[in-house]
């Protein structure tokens, strides 16, 4: 396959899965405005497109699936069917199905044909309006008149890059096929060029055919939509000897050629060559049948000489399709539309830059110190040209939120009827942009909130009447910037966390003392526990202990943190608090002898000097430091990294209290330098993991920094201090 084939390939993938989104979100919509024309047609439009380009690209299993949920959607919009709950849940299971086979024509995986097989033939049965329409003619007063038959004229000349993007010709004829009858189908090689100037990846050829149906035009011109540019196509209606209605410009006369496309016209399959080589003399059908003898494939080979058995060669072929469908994902590449706005203002930026980059080199030449102010200010200038050129820079990769929260709609859906309760998803803030890999990182650990507070959080509709509140549940899934921050908060009006369940469950599970006295936020912390789950029997949506695991691990792997305030009785929120960015973050730069740090200041709630009574040593916790009554485990970072200190008494240096996982901890450096924004640099990309160290970055004067991992700091503090004990 050649890269500008495939690079073609994977942008019909990336138009599907935004008109895939575009229809499973407007059917969505669709059951709560069943009568709203305008839905029906934008999600037909979408289906239409996946349709078109997925017969072009040969992918014909895509293509008349989608065609026969366009059947259905096209009745639903002309007003011959009425949207029911029943047929929306057809199109939306349709729509999971469409995904697969979109899916398994991208990456070679696997395909259920019995669902594919049943749910073609459901759309199939939803789509028979015979029995509707014949009950018409019976009851109406008069007889219906038939629609009349329409007959287009259509001269089509393709562009020349047609067979370099991939297209195939055949497939629209296929599609004008299955709208009526096409005949006199004939191609014009009177304007082929000699053999020798010929390009081979060109297309030389047009077509003229005849289409008898009773759809409208514009379905007509609608099958041309996706080879319509650079065309020349003429298109004439005749209506009962008349003809009108002409698109494009004519072309010179020619004396067309007929050229049949198959023996039973564009319905049936192309002629194998071998046929066409026996019809046309070229060789007897005896030397066609021996050739054919000697086309084996290897594995039929194999098992005729019994060196391998059926199945063998059946388990080799399935891996070989795995290792291929692997093969191409490890080659794919990531790719991100771009506002054109965004582009020129990021254009227009490094003009100026340039302009400051000349303004400097010219003023290096002749420079002399009584021009030092104009120095100092081309240097601002630059400065300002470098900080807006990065706020650009990272704003092309910040997409709406709204990307990540369009899967819920139909999520929520499903799992209140699965559930049996009634439950709205109330979403606000889809504008808020975010950096395109967080987006991608927090799908997982938003559906598992989403799942929980569905499935934990709120009541049956029973439950929810005996405690006078409507039958109705809400979740509200809400994103907004807070400082340099972004935060998505899932709330649900539900039960609210049970305290003493909680605890009961965790002193079961050995993970707190029974005399042990923590606080609320210590408590809800609990329930991110591996393992851990309150849920009194196990089902298909939780019970098992896993979700609420994979939130904590998932935001603190960005950098992120999860708070909880919840009230029994009233409901629950989290509120996941996350960088813009993994590529810049703001951290507070410190000093340990002479080695720098940079702390993220996310993890920082403030900074102290103590006293020295306010330090206690107990045994097999290691080092406590008094602040405001709460005694926190106190790091010494030199210990940890083992480096030569400025001080190691904690009266003379800083205590810095970091918090994580609800969890906080004091420690201890030299002298905190101050504040920055600094671009992480992976570790394992350039050299290994570091345990607590999470990447690495350049310092203003050009030095490395290591950028801190404060839980992996304080696992390597505990473990010290146990092996101390």
């Amino acid at each position: 396959m050649s890269d500008e084939f495939a690079q073609f390939q994977e942008a019909f993938f990336e138009e599907a899965a935004e008109h895939l989104a575009i229809v499973e979100e407007g059917l969505l919509a669709l059951e709560q405005h069943p009568e709203d024309l305008d839905l029906l047609g934008k999600i037909f439009r979408s289906a239409h497109s996946i349709k078109g380009a997925s017969g072009m690209f040969g992918f014909n299993a895509v293509a008349q699936f989608t065609h026969k949920m366009e059947t259905l959607l096209d009745l639903l919009r002309n007003g011959h069917k009425t949207v029911t709950p029943q047929i929306a849940d057809l199109l939306l299971k349709s729509t999971d199905c469409l995904k697969t086979l979109i899916d398994a024509a991208k990456n070679g995986s696997a395909v259920d044909d019995e669902t594919v097989q049943r749910l073609s033939t459901d759309l199939a049965t939803a789509s028979d309006i015979k029995v509707k329409a014949e009950a018409k003619v019976e009851t109406a007063p008069l007889p219906l008149t038939p629609h009349p038959s329409r007959c287009f004229h259509i001269a089509w000349t393709p562009p020349a890059w047609l067979f370099q993007r991939g297209l195939d010709p055949l497939q629209t004829f296929k599609e004008l096929g299955s709208l009526g009858t096409l005949s006199e189908v004939q191609v014009d090689v009177t304007k082929l060029p000699e053999l020798a100037t010929m390009d081979p990846e060109a297309c030389y050829l047009s077509w003229t055919m005849k289409l008898e149906t009773v759809k409208g035009r514009d379905i007509v011109d609608a099958v041309f939509e996706f080879v319509h540019e650079d065309s020349v196509l003429v298109i004439t209606e005749e209506v009962r000897g008349k003809e009108s209605g002409v698109r494009g410009a004519e072309r010179p006369s020619s004396t067309p050629h007929p050229l049949p496309l198959t023996p039973h016209g564009v319905e049936g399959e192309p002629k194998p060559l071998g046929e066409i080589l026996v019809e046309s003399g070229v060789v007897t059908r005896d030397a066609l049948d021996k050739a054919l003898s000697q086309q084996k494939r290897v594995g039929d080979i194999l098992i005729e000489q019994h060196a391998a058995t059926p199945q063998q060669i059946s388990q080799a072929l399935q891996k070989q399709r795995e290792s291929a469908a692997h093969a191409k994902k490890g080659t794919d590449t990531a790719s991100i539309r771009v506002d054109t706005a965004k582009i020129d203002k990021l254009i227009n930026l490094v003009g100026e830059l340039v302009i400051t980059q000349s303004m400097l080199n010219d003023l290096g030449f002749r420079f002399e110190m009584c021009q030092m102010p104009v120095l100092l200010e081309r240097l601002a200038q630059l400065e300002r040209n470098t900080r807006e050129i990065q706020e650009r820079v990272m704003g092309i990769r910040m997409l709406p939120i709204g990307t990540a929260f369009s899967r819920f709609p139909r999520l929520v859906r499903d799992l209140s009827a699965k559930a049996g309760k009634k439950i709205q998803l109330v979403l606000s803030g889809e504008e808020t942009e975010l950096d395109k890999t967080v987006i991608e990182a927090i799908g997982d650990p938003l559906t598992h909130l989403v799942r929980n507070s569905a499935d934990h959080g709120l009541e049956p509709p029973e439950e929810r009447l005996d405690n006078n509140k409507p039958e109705l549940g809400t979740i509200r899934l809400n994103a907004f910037h807070e400082g340099g921050n972004i935060c998505i908060t899932v709330e649900d009006d539900g039960r609210g966390l049970n305290r003493e369940r909680i605890l009961a469950k965790a002193v079961k599970q050995g993970l707190i003392g029974e005399a042990d006295k923590i606080a609320d936020d210590q408590i809800w912390a609990l329930i991110f526990k591996p393992g851990f789950s309150t849920a009194e029997k196990v089902t298909d949506v939780s019970g098992r202990g896993v979700g609420m695991d994979v939130v904590k691990r998932n935001i603190d792997a960005l950098g992120g943190t999860v708070n909880i305030k919840t009230e029994l009785g009233k409901g629950t929120t989290f509120t996941l608090r996350l960088p813009l960015t993994l590529a810049i973050i703001e951290g507070m730069t410190i000093r340990v002898g002479k080695e720098t740090y940079i702390v993220p200041l996310l993890s920082v709630v403030e900074s102290i000097q103590p006293k020295i009574d306010a330090i206690k040593t107990v045994v097999g916790k290691g080092e406590l430091i008094n602040v405001r009554g709460t005694y926190l485990t106190m790091v010494r970072l030199y210990e940890v990294f083992s480096l030569q200190p400025e001080f190691t008494e904690p009266a003379k240096a800083i205590l810095l209290i970091l918090e994580m996982e609800g969890e906080q901890v004091a420690l201890m450096v030299d002298e905190i330098l101050g504040q920055q924004q600094v671009v992480i640099k992976s570790m394992e990309d350039n050299f290994r993991k570091v345990d607590g160290v999470a990447g690495a970055t350049i310092l203003s004067d050009g030095a490395v920094g290591f950028i801190l991992d404060v839980r992996g700091v304080l696992e390597i503090a505990r473990r010290g201090a146990l092996m101390a004990a």
